[in-house]
């Protein structure tokens, strides 16, 4: 069984900062840039999305 682990504060900017990598890295011709903006706004979305729920939590167990 795993020990009950604080989550990595960082996380959520570590991902956003893997995102822009993968969008800075992917210029060659064949990427349809359009697509792949679309798909890097939708993930970078769920990132936020996860990152309020948690600070919902922390807000919730320190009432």
């Amino acid at each position: 069984m795993m020990p009950n682990l604080q989550p990595n504060q960082n996380l959520h900017l570590t991902a956003r900062s893997y995102l822009i990598d993968f969008f800075v890295t992917n210029t060659a011709p064949s990427v349809n840039q359009i697509e792949l903006r679309e798909i890097l706004l939708f993930l970078n979305n769920l990132i936020t999305f996860d990152e309020m729920n948690l600070r919902k939590e922390e807000i919730m167990l320190d009432e």
